[in-house]
């Protein structure tokens, strides 16, 4: 870790960070859903500009979720046709839940270069 000059140490930080708030535009669900990974994050994770692929992260989680749901009532008695369908549509949905996940850091795969995800993996 590199030291703080003195310059910076004689600054006086005013106010706490603040955690970034849920869209108004959100779900009740969604809303929950964002706020669990706001809070899974150091404070300053996410930044204003993050707001637009933490929404389409949320929107797709509650998808992927709802899908599922849809998915087990056509396994327990639906249409075969239906459930191709629903399989092809969770299936893109939770490729752009990964996708995003990426690009917010949310996943492990984003956080280690392969060389530290080695180390990582031998301790």
């Amino acid at each position: 870790m590199s030291r703080k000059s003195t310059a910076s140490l004689s600054v006086v930080a005013i106010g706490a960070p603040v955690r970034l708030a849920a869209p108004s535009d959100l779900t009740a669900d969604q809303a929950a859903r964002w706020l669990a990974v706001v809070q899974s994050k150091p404070v300053d994770w996410f930044g204003p500009d993050s707001a637009p692929l933490l929404k389409e992260y949320v929107r797709a989680e509650a998808m992927c979720d709802l899908l599922a749901l849809q998915i087990e009532a056509e396994i327990a008695g639906g249409e075969p046709g239906n459930l191709k369908a629903l399989l092809d549509m969770r299936d893109k949905e939770s490729k752009r839940l990964t996708s995003v996940a990426t690009k917010l850091r949310l996943t492990q795969q984003s956080r280690y270069t392969p060389q530290a995800a080695s180390t990582a993996d031998k301790k």
